[in-house]
């Protein structure tokens, strides 16, 4: 993808307004922790354009922050497409960074909807998962219409039709692969320099989201990058592939594993998915089974006013709130990374 601008020019510009976060993020911008993946956002904006003009122009103007990125919601006045930073914490500083810029609230706003990508081309059945989970786990219970997946990209060459989840243009878009990537061998931990792939991205598009989504879809991205790893080479594969079965035992407790089969997302191949990008409606048929059993619950929830045991939404989210901590308490004790 073509970014608005490499990440110093954008801190750099940032500073005039924002010094103290943008120093804050030039220390932690390439800083991976916990092992966890890179994170790369874009701004879909909908509404409060202007607010914008100010830092279009610093960055260079129209013609060489937006016009160069032809992809973008079918909505949105225009996509502004964000360098990757080494962590969700420092992709959220980032934003706010942004928001202390430009006066537009990025957080929870209607008007800015969120692209959250992440390194790796997840197999259709992990994006599936990957999406599920980013939903059932948010702080956010949305409705979602099919067109608020619509993009610029649905139904020309690149076929990505209208999902929740997308996989990245392919070679016709930048790919950052310089974030260490943790790695398991026969003695132990290995921190390579760079991600194990050269291209490919998976795309969450949140809609209007919030710090804790980020963070969540950061999470879900590792464990199923690495539980798919050649040959368990992911240094977080086992606990992944673990994560992927807890996933699936809960979808199947609450008689939604069928949701999983839907095409959450169309392939990479040319061919391919240009025939699924008109399985639109079974998509989002399985998208509205998921919806009507949350709101459900979500009903109930607000008439008893405390946590329904067994319920799906407390089950996801405690399971995510699980994993995390696995994943932290495992990296400082073996790691050191206690950061």
């Amino acid at each position: 993808m073509a970014y608005a601008a490499s990440i110093d020019r954008l801190l750099d510009t940032l500073r005039a307004r924002a010094r103290e976060k943008a120093d804050a993020l030039a220390r932690e911008k390439r800083v991976v922790r916990h092992g966890l993946l890179s994170v790369g956002l874009k701004l879909h904006c909908l509404a409060e354009a202007e607010l914008f003009d100010a830092l279009i122009e610093a960055l260079g103007g129209e013609s060489s922050v937006l016009e160069r990125n032809v992809y973008k919601c079918a909505a949105a006045r225009f996509c502004l497409v964000l360098p990757p930073v080494g962590s969700a914490e420092t992709a959220i500083l980032l934003l706010e960074c942004i928001e202390q810029y430009t006066g537009c609230r990025i957080f929870d706003n209607p008007s800015i909807q969120l692209q959250v990508c992440s390194p790796g081309r997840l197999a259709p059945r992990n994006a599936a998962l990957h999406a599920i989970g980013f939903y059932l786990g948010s702080d956010t219970l949305r409705e979602y219409v099919l067109d608020d997946f619509a993009t610029t990209v649905s139904e020309d060459y690149y076929h990505r039709g209208k999902r929740i989840v997308i996989y990245d243009a392919g070679p016709f878009g930048d790919f950052d692969c310089a974030f260490p990537w943790w790695a398991r061998t026969p003695a132990g931990l290995a921190i390579r320099p760079t991600l194990p792939f050269l291209s490919g991205r998976t795309d969450v598009l949140v809609g209007s989201g919030s710090r804790l989504d980020i963070h969540n879809i950061n999470l879900l991205a590792t464990l199923l990058v690495h539980a798919q790893s050649s040959d368990g080479d992911g240094y977080w594969s086992e606990l992944g592939t673990t994560f992927i079965a807890d996933m699936a035992a809960l979808l199947d407790r609450h008689l939604l594993g069928g949701v999983v089969d839907a095409p959450w997302i169309c392939p990479h191949d040319q061919g391919a998915r240009r025939e699924s990008a008109g399985k639109d409606p079974v998509f989002f048929s399985a998208l509205q089974e998921l919806t009507a059993y949350a709101m459900d619950e979500a009903s109930r929830l607000a008439r008893r006013r405390l946590a329904i045991p067994g319920g799906i939404l407390n089950e996801m989210q405690n399971l995510l709130a699980d994993y995390r901590s696995l994943v932290t308490s495992t990296s400082e004790r073996e790691h050191g990374d206690a950061a």
